[in-house]
């Protein structure tokens, strides 16, 4: 056989010798010693073979024998005999290799076998109860416990004679980030989500079902595991059932498909930020002579300040033509309504830090929004830690009311420039404007610009929903078109104002300036 097409071959198989080796040694460093010999071995011995379709049994067999070769040579001792030896029998390398090896193998199999019947044979089998015991302890009849018994056996023979290899998630876990869109309290999808095991999952199973036994396999995990793991999803509804395979029930946004919609809507975008600069920028002498609480900013952060209001606005518009056209959205488990959705990257893709909108104290007499892009994460970064509090306090500041001593967000909010606090009275650090200008002056102003941003959410949107056929599963096709519209819809938002600081129209400035940031009294 060709030494190039040998090269070849092993370079494509390099990860299954590698995940033979460590099923074997369970050892990494070892493993990888075995991985090179097994390598040198087969290059070696490659060009005796004749017919090229034998080279996979002709891999793996050396493969098996350089292992045993290095068990022998590892387990080798030198016996000194006396004149007193007269003969005796001892274990040799290769049967306590073959001894271990079924015991491996043993182990392996009852580690994929499902609840009922991993549970049953553990319980007769090693800790010896009998059919009788284990058919009061389960609920269920005697016949059903020697069914799950003899089916087991078949298992275990079947698995055992099987070549079976870890998938690469075993030992290097793809990245996985969540995302969320709707109301009410989300953080049990954010508590799900913050070990790798369930992100790891929804990918192994996104595009094809798969058991529970494949997903063992593939992620190096013993199902006995899993299966608490898997309730949660479905519980959540993440993850769904389809016969005895599972699969994933959410929407991931890849970086294949970013990388696909990002050339589409270049040039969509770019023209809607262009016109945006020419028509504010005529309008911008009329807006600082309102009155409102920030009218004395200088140009560029007033710039700032309605391009972003325009920005919200065109959101709310783009939201509303969405709702008429896709309807509500689905119910989640929270008990609210909206999407959870994922990427498969560590949020490399996202521009923002997070949209605050109509965020409303509780007597209502205020409101505030904020609009966290990354592309001005030194300025701005609002994170509520507690949430109530934070609107409290926000709302407070707007009103200019005395600071609440019981109010534990306030120092927090002071000391990242949100609020300041004068003689003990509050101040807002960032615009405010009476709910009478906001309504009757800002917004009409304003709203044609706001629908001209809207009509390029739009069109982005379209294309976006058009390109995530091509990359999610058939069973979520259904609800793609709608949280496309969702997702880049505030993308749409990002991408403008970054298009605006990248022609020098908007200026990000050195200090602690709250760019996006904006407040309403009533």
């Amino acid at each position: 056989m060709e030494q190039e097409k040998v090269e070849k071959l092993l370079s494509d198989n390099l990860k299954n010798i590698f995940a033979f080796s460590l099923s074997r040694l369970y050892d990494r460093s070892e493993a990888e010693d075995l991985t090179n010999d097994i390598i040198c071995e087969v290059l070696k011995c490659a060009r005796r073979l004749r017919n090229d379709d034998a080279f996979y049994g002709f891999m793996w067999r050396i493969a098996e024998n350089t292992f045993k070769k290095r068990i022998r040579k590892n387990n080798f001792q030198t016996i000194e005999f006396d004149e007193s030896f007269v003969g005796t029998y001892w274990v040799t390398p290769e049967e306590e290799y073959l001894k271990t090896e079924e015991l491996h193998l043993l182990r392996r199999e009852l580690s994929l076998l499902s609840k009922q019947y991993r549970e049953t044979t553990v319980a007769y089998y090693i800790t010896g109860r009998s059919c009788s015991e284990i058919s009061t302890d389960f609920g269920i009849s005697t016949e059903m416990v020697k069914y799950y018994l003899f089916k087991t056996r078949k298992i275990l023979k079947e698995g055992i004679g099987m070549s079976r290899a870890f998938g690469e998630k075993s030992y290097h876990p793809s990245t996985f980030r969540m995302d969320y869109w709707g109301g009410g309290d989300n953080s049990c999808y954010w508590q799900l989500f913050k070990r790798k095991l369930p992100g790891n999952i929804l990918l192994s199973a996104y595009y094809t079902p798969v058991t529970i036994q494949e997903l063992s396999m593939e992620l190096g995990v013993a199902v006995v595991y899993l299966e608490e793991e898997i309730e949660l999803l479905m519980e959540h509804d993440i993850i769904r059932k389809i016969g005895d395979k599972y699969q994933t029930n959410i929407i991931i946004f890849t970086d294949d498909y970013e990388k696909e919609l990002a050339a589409k809507i270049k040039p969509v975008y770019k023209k809607a930020a262009e016109q945006l600069n020419e028509k504010l920028s005529a309008l911008l002498p009329t807006l600082e002579t309102l009155d409102f609480k920030g009218n004395d900013y200088n140009r560029n952060r007033l710039n700032w300040t309605f391009a972003n209001l325009i920005m919200v606005f065109a959101l709310n518009l783009s939201d509303g033509i969405g709702r008429k056209r896709f309807g509500e959205y689905p119910p989640l488990s929270n008990g609210s309504y909206g999407f959870v959705f994922g990427y498969d990257n560590d949020y490399q893709n996202h521009h923002f830090h997070g949209i605050y909108g109509h965020c409303e104290n509780n007597d209502k007499t205020a409101y505030f929004s904020v609009e966290n892009y990354r592309v001005i994460e030194k300025c701005q970064f609002w994170e509520p830690v507690n949430w109530n509090q934070s609107v409290e306090a926000m709302g407070d500041a707007i009103l200019e009311k005395t600071a609440d001593p019981n109010n534990d967000m306030l120092i927090r909010l002071i000391d990242e420039g949100f609020i300041s606090s004068h003689d003990g009275k509050l101040s807002a650090e960032f615009p405010v404007f009476s709910a009478d200008v906001f309504d009757n002056t800002i917004c009409p102003t304003l709203k044609p610009l706001a629908e001209d941003v809207c009509d390029c959410m739009i069109q982005v949107c379209d294309l976006a929903a058009q390109t995530l056929k091509n990359f999610i599963p058939k069973g979520l096709l259904k609800q793609g078109a709608q949280l496309a519209f969702i997702h880049h819809q505030m993308n749409v938002m990002a991408f403008i104002i970054e298009t605006m600081v990248e022609r020098n129209w908007l200026a990000i400035p050195e200090g602690n300036e709250k760019l996006c940031v904006f407040g309403v009294k009533r």
